[in-house]
């Protein structure tokens, strides 16, 4: 879901903050003080000692000493932030949902916004569950507004958003030249504008129908050097499957498509996917969390530029994920529900590693393999290193 730019660009001087800034922090997981108890989203760094916290009531928290100190900052807005990239020198970018991004180009000193034409009033839609997460009783979330932002450069970012008709479970007329419910958006002037991208209009589910259906676009992530992917899904309906989108593009700028293998003005539907990280050229690691008819249980599969799926890949059962980072092409972290954190350093095993809290996550970024911080519930910020 982040600028894997960041992770991989960074390493060196990662690695000396790591060893000046955090120096005082114990190895391995630990809590930190954070000093609000208001709900964080997601963290972003521009260096292992240079980090920012989002969340609730535009809540914007930062760290320029690796962790052991965090401080309020002044945010231009009330609205929920929800996710945030950063890339150096000095960039992050935060999506204020459901229509603005934040942003700073001076490593935080000031930050300005910018609304974007996403067409989306507000959070809440009737008849659907609004959430990151399952309900009790088993419905599917339905997420709105700017939902992911993935930068793999200090000037260039992708920032995707869903709109209520993503949600329609109603399938799309034929030639009624309807717009897709989601929106795909690209800055290359370090937002100062942001233009809309072109995406297809639908796509058929993957059970028992033919025609095409609008879809939600979840996450977007960049690879270093490319290419950038963007998915989501919405359930159909339990006979009929669901509607999935896994798009990508060669580059920035370029076209979007969707893969693996689907031929031109062929609307096929790509595997269920909520959210993703993109650590390098030759594939992604995205999570599933749709699945209405089991334990709630989250999968994680590897999918490359040329659709063709990867190894299998073994998560622990009964878990929730709601963040993945990849600080390499085979070592990602994920964060999720009841503060359970997993860890895979070959690319296709996941185990869980020792948490010190029970509170959700929310969100996890990785500045290396040794240097990573978690965020969630009642202001939770849990940091990783291993000096």
């Amino acid at each position: 879901m982040k600028a894997t730019l960041v992770a991989l660009a960074l390493a060196a001087v990662a690695s000396c903050a790591t060893q000046s800034s955090a120096a005082a922090a114990p190895a391995g997981w630990h809590t930190e003080r954070s000093g609000t108890t208001s709900t964080l989203y997601d963290v972003g760094c521009l260096s292992a000692s240079h980090c920012f916290a989002v969340g609730d009531a535009g809540t914007l928290l930062a760290t320029t000493d690796g962790g052991r100190t965090w401080h309020h900052q002044a945010s231009p807005t009330r609205a929920p932030l929800y996710r945030i990239a950063c890339a150096p020198p000095a960039s992050c970018y935060a999506i204020a949902r459901p229509d603005t991004i934040v942003m700073t180009h001076d490593a935080g000193a000031r930050w300005t916004k910018r609304t974007l034409p996403v067409h989306v009033p507000g959070l809440s839609l009737a008849g659907c569950v609004i959430g990151d997460g399952p309900s009790p009783q088993g419905e599917m979330p339905c997420r709105l507004g700017l939902l992911d932002i993935s930068c793999p450069s200090a000037s260039t970012c992708y920032a995707v958003a869903t709109a209520a008709s993503g949600w329609d479970t109603n399938p799309i007329s034929p030639g009624s030249g309807a717009a897709p419910g989601s929106s795909l958006w690209l800055t290359r002037n370090s937002g100062a504008t942001w233009t809309h991208q072109p995406i297809p209009s639908g796509v058929v589910c993957n059970g028992d129908c033919s025609q095409p259906y609008r879809y939600p676009l979840e996450w977007v992530s960049c690879a270093p050097s490319g290419p950038c992917w963007a998915g989501g899904n919405q359930l159909i309906g339990s006979h009929e499957g669901f509607a999935s989108a896994l798009l990508v593009t060669s580059a920035p700028g370029r076209p979007w498509r969707l893969e693996p293998g689907c031929a031109v003005n062929n609307p096929c539907s790509e595997p269920p996917t909520d959210l993703g990280s993109c650590p390098a050229s030759t594939g992604c690691y995205a999570v599933n969390n749709s699945n209405p008819f089991g334990d709630d249980s989250s999968t994680i599969g590897i999918y490359t530029a040329t659709g063709r799926n990867g190894p299998g890949v073994t998560v622990p059962s009964g878990l929730y994920i709601s963040d993945i980072a990849c600080p390499a092409a085979r070592t990602c972290y994920t964060a999720g529900a009841g503060g359970t954190i997993t860890r895979t350093t070959n690319g296709t095993r996941f185990a869980k590693v020792k948490a010190p809290v029970r509170r959700n996550l929310n969100g996890i970024t990785c500045i290396t393999t040794t240097a990573c911080y978690a965020v969630g519930a009642d202001g939770a910020i849990e940091a990783y290193n291993t000096e």
